[in-house]
This record gives C-alpha cells, structure tokens and sequence, in this order.
C-alpha cells in the first residue's frame, strides 16, 4: 500500500511537471511584430528596382545626363519612405531585451547600435536606403557621379537592403 502511494504521488508529480512544461511552451514571449507578406513583397520589388538604378550608373554619370534619371530617383526615394511609414506602422511588442543589451555593450565600452524599441528592425536600414539615394540623386545632379562613387554607394545600399530583407524574412518563421 505504501508503495503503491509512492508510486501515485511521483506519477502526480510527474504530471504536474509535464502539465507545467507544456504550459510554459505554449506560452511564448513575442519580440518582434507580426510578419507583412506585403512589406516583403514591396521590399524585394524595391531591391530589384534599385540594383536595375546602381547598373544604370555603374559606369559613371555626367550632370548632362541627370534628367533621364531624376524620375527614377524619385520614384525610388517616394517608395522607400512610403515603405518605412508601412513597415514602422506595425506594433511591436514591449521588451527590455533591447535596454538590456544597450546597458551590457556601454559596460563593454562599445558605441550602442542605432535602434529604436518602438518600431521594427527593418525600418532604419530602409531609411538608410531612402537617404542613399537622395545623396546619390543629390551628386548626380550637382556633378555626376564617378565609378568609384557609384561602387561605393552600391555597397551601401546593398548592406542597408541586406539588414532589411534578413529582418523581415526572418519574421516568417
């Protein structure tokens, strides 16, 4: 009888252990907002659109040229931002993970990385994006823009759409 009793009491608490288990598995803390099918789409569409603007100044542009690519920079830069408003309009969950991992790099000594809690990752770097191409739009009317500048502006653009693409796939899961 007693040991029968044993056997009842670890069975009970085994199941409280396992019930307590998949309590805890069911509930999940969320870190980042909702995954957009749309911001993605959009995204990738302005990747494309982008690279197909960085191959048409690969070479080099001259201020003569400038007004067959104005439309196409602005074109660029008006979706850009009408892509941040979208993709920074999305609630993203309160967390202290950020103001956390702020407070253990200043005890390292190391700069804190430009984010902002209140809106999703891939907000700054498609910013970022949207200010690349007005430099670039900027240059190329003043003076044009030389190969090297035009690699160089390329690179940065290709990181900032990286950054935002990784981010916002990411959200899928």
């Amino acid at each position: 009888m007693e040991m029968q009793m044993s056997i009842v009491n670890m069975m009970h608490k085994r199941f409280v252990i396992i019930i307590a288990f998949m309590t805890l598995i069911g509930c999940t803390t969320k870190l980042a907002p909702s995954y957009d099918k749309n911001v993605v789409e959009q995204l990738s569409q302005l990747n494309v659109d982008t690279m197909v603007l960085m191959a048409t100044i690969s070479d080099g542009t001259s201020g003569d040229t400038f007004e067959s690519r104005v439309d196409n920079y602005n074109n660029l830069i008006g979706r850009l931002d009408a892509l941040a408003l979208s993709a920074g309009a999305r609630p993203v969950p309160e967390s202290n993970i950020y103001s956390s991992i702020s407070e253990s790099l200043k005890k390292r000594g190391i700069a804190n990385i430009p984010f902002d809690a209140t809106k999703p990752a891939s907000v700054y770097p498609i910013t970022k994006i949207s200010e690349t191409i007005t430099i670039i739009r900027n240059t190329d009317k003043k003076q044009g823009i030389t190969q090297y500048e035009a690699d160089t502006f390329k690179n940065q653009v290709q990181i900032y759409f990286d950054q935002a693409i990784t981010y916002e796939n990411f959200l899928q899961r």
